[in-house]
């Protein structure tokens, strides 16, 4: 058996896969709630509501919380991204009860005291002040608002610090009574527990939970409209490069051909950037490509951090390469090695039974429905050659092409005139 599809009276919808061997079990709650279901003034509410969830509930005070699940061994988390929230325990089987019990009671019962709120409103600040201090980071998040400019998925996850200071105690509970509601939450559990004490738990926690409709974002639907900079001057010892564009939805046919694509420009350490940038160039440390794919659309991202007076020669270079992939494809051994490289890196992230969980939740969540493994891999070793150079040839454009700089320096204008030779 792969999974099996179950759910409460109330509508609540579990995933769920029995793993015998395994001492553990891995609960997590999913959430239909994250950074592109909010507007501009409370952007950053989701993962507001994230962060206190964890500081109490009507009958757990914060810390009870951590010393039910931590004083039996288990291990417990959340976190908001731009389309969902999760809040999840990995724990002994003899305790899985307890963990849903305590994930239920966090996000039916928070206590969301004024004086938490005040307290974890200024940890958020800072860390977001964090982060604009690690521009290796930041740099991502310039991209996403470049990117996806006047858009909510433009929208930092943590918000700003201006949204994150106006978010008031009714704006929590209102969008908690608007989002944590049944058609919008998941439960997704992995281990060692029968299917009729997951279907009697769930039920006995989450019942209660009232249904509501389903929530909506605002789409994608925008054409690209680059080549375009933005440029953060700032005094750094190197220049942080994020460049891409638009890609594909976790529902477009070709997404198994942008995994292969990304692998093969980017994505370890046997790919074209890392043995054109690193390994012969000697320009960065750091060279790496990436994709993300939402319900309604996508991005491709390439990142470096480079000597300020190499920035121009090292987006010349992966404009070169990029262009080589366009214009020649990829060969056999290419193909084969990316191929390879992703079944493998799947397979091995679902041996844990907490990933084989989050795999599955953000699935059933965002899709309603889960892939099974072998059709995955099926359709991974489907890709060819012409796949690759088709989508290579749809998605790398010089209008396509976005570049986030933090750095001391750079020349725009022979930036500009490298992307125009994508």
């Amino acid at each position: 058996m792969d999974w099996k599809d179950l759910s409460t009276s109330n509508n609540i919808r579990i995933i769920y896969k029995k793993i015998p061997q395994f001492h553990s079990v891995s609960a997590g709650i999913f959430i239909k709630a994250g950074s592109r279901f909010e507007t501009k003034d409370i952007s950053g509410i989701s993962h507001f509501i994230e962060h206190l969830l964890f500081k109490g509930t009507k009958k757990r005070s914060c810390n009870r919380i951590k010393e039910e699940i931590e004083g039996v061994g288990g291990t417990f988390n959340g976190f908001t991204s731009e389309e969902m929230t999760c809040y999840w325990i990995k724990i002994l089987k003899d305790y899985f009860d307890l963990s849903i019990d305590v994930l239920s009671d966090m996000i039916q019962n928070p206590l969301m005291k004024k004086e938490d709120i005040e307290k974890e409103r200024m940890v958020i600040i800072e860390e977001i002040n964090m982060y604009r201090d690690i521009p290796a980071k930041y740099v991502f998040e310039v991209f996403d608002q470049q990117l996806f400019s006047n858009h909510s998925l433009g929208q930092p996850i943590a918000g700003t610090t201006e949204s994150v200071k106006g978010i008031t105690r009714k704006n929590i509970q209102d969008y908690m009574k608007n989002f944590y509601t049944a058609k919008n939450i998941v439960v997704s559990i992995t281990g060692n527990v029968s299917e009729e004490q997951v279907v009697e738990t769930a039920e006995k926690y989450l019942s209660s939970v009232i249904e509501k409709k389903e929530n909506v974002f605002m789409k994608w639907d925008r054409l690209p409209s680059g080549p375009e900079i933005k440029n953060i001057h700032k005094k750094t010892e190197q220049t942080h490069i994020a460049m891409g564009g638009i890609g594909l939805s976790r529902f477009d046919k070709k997404r198994h051909a942008f995994m292969v694509l990304d692998v093969i420009l980017g994505g370890n350490m046997s790919s074209r950037l890392f043995n054109r940038i690193r390994e012969e160039m000697s320009l960065a440390y750091a060279i790496k490509s990436m994709t993300g794919c939402y319900n309604d659309t996508g991005a491709y991202i390439i990142y470096a951090g480079v000597s300020p007076d190499n920035t121009e020669k090292c987006i010349s270079a992966v404009v070169d390469e990029i262009r080589k992939i366009k214009d020649a494809g990829v060969t056999e051994s290419e193909l084969d090695r990316a191929k390879k490289f992703i079944s493998s890196q799947f397979l091995m992230r679902l041996e844990d039974n907490l990933e084989y969980m989050l795999w599955l939740g953000e699935q059933k969540l965002m899709k309603n429905f889960a892939v099974r493994k072998n059709e995955i891999l099926g359709k991974i070793n489907a890709v060819s050659r012409k796949d690759i150079k088709s989508l290579a040839e749809e998605i790398y454009k010089p209008s396509n092409f976005y570049v986030s700089l933090i750095g001391p320096r750079a020349d725009e204008p022979a930036i500009l005139k490298a992307a125009s030779k994508l």
